[in-house]
């Protein structure tokens, strides 16, 4: 199981185009901070959610647990991400659902850490077979193609002071956006730097296919080859952006997930859909953009 810290984008959330088909399901049931009490931060959450659910049109199949076949979830505690890890046995998991449990913790600088959960499996071996597969393609070993997660855990640190709207008119040099941080974690849950599929395309740059074909060469990995290289650009409504993947964030800024960073999720496995037509999309970025750079804090 994979943990990929980020330190340090609020899309409007509006009704999923018809082409959507995963539906992140976000549990909060380990939120003994209360940090998602506020209806400001679940709603710059499923925001954050909706970046993905709009444009991924994979078929998962469900997960479910009966008899002698048993599906256990393991996964970091989301309020104390450094402690045991949380075992739940006998598990289902819906179709085309991902279940990604949530909290906060102070997590000594890094704004948010997120990544896929494990899983003990036990019965029929065509059952463990297709809960880890989901459907999929090969997922696991150095050919791996495809991901297929059935969810992990996030937690944001709980010591930061955050910004939940879901546009940037309120956004401050003294906060970091919290919408742009949810979406950074959630690409670590779908296999971003944390997958075998990333895995096999990543050695000092990553190179996938389609992520080559929008860089124009094989893209450069920061070190720990689970994000981009620092400065790493990508296209958001013609323009160029630094890359959701990036590290970095700066405090006052929003950043967007670009088709960089969307492809390469598309590398990986994921079926990325096309961009929607101009006018939904155009309603979906209202009220994004870039603000002014301030003092930067590293994402993870």
């Amino acid at each position: 199981m994979h943990r990929t810290p980020l330190l340090s984008l609020a899309l409007l959330a509006l009704a999923q185009p018809a082409f959507a088909n995963i539906d992140i399901a976000f549990n909060f049931d380990y939120d003994s901070t209360g940090f998602f009490a506020s209806p400001d931060s679940v709603a710059a959450l499923n925001a954050a959610a909706a970046v993905f659910e709009t444009r991924f049109a994979d078929s998962l199949t469900a997960i479910a647990s009966s008899g002698s076949n048993s599906f256990d979830t393991i996964f970091f505690n989301p309020a104390d991400p450094f402690g045991a890890d949380i075992t739940l046995s006998t598990q289902d998991i819906a179709a085309d659902t991902l279940i990604v449990y949530v909290s906060a913790a102070d997590l000594g600088g890094s704004l948010g850490l997120g990544g896929p959960g494990g899983f003990n499996c036990s019965g029929f071996g065509s059952f463990c077979s297709d809960a880890q597969q989901r459907g999929q393609g090969d997922v696991t070993g150095g050919d791996a193609s495809d991901v297929a997660p059935w969810g992990g855990s996030i937690s944001f640190d709980s010591e930061t002071d955050w910004y939940f709207g879901t546009d940037t008119s309120g956004l401050n040099a003294g906060e970091f956006d919290f919408y742009s941080v949810a979406v950074h974690e959630l690409a670590h849950v779908l296999g971003f730097g944390t997958s075998a599929s990333f895995d096999r395309l990543a050695s000092s740059t990553f190179t996938g296919t389609n992520a080559m074909a929008v860089h124009g060469s094989p893209v450069p990995l920061l070190s720990d080859e689970s994000h981009w290289a620092r400065g790493t650009q990508g296209m958001v409504d013609g323009s160029l952006h630094e890359a959701a993947m990036d590290p970095d964030i700066a405090n006052g800024v929003r950043k967007d997930f670009t088709d960089l960073d969307y492809a390469a999720l598309q590398d990986i496995g994921w079926q990325v859909t096309p961009v929607p037509e101009a006018d939904t999309w155009a309603m979906l970025l209202a009220g994004l953009g870039l603000v002014g750079l301030a003092a930067r804090r590293r994402m993870a």
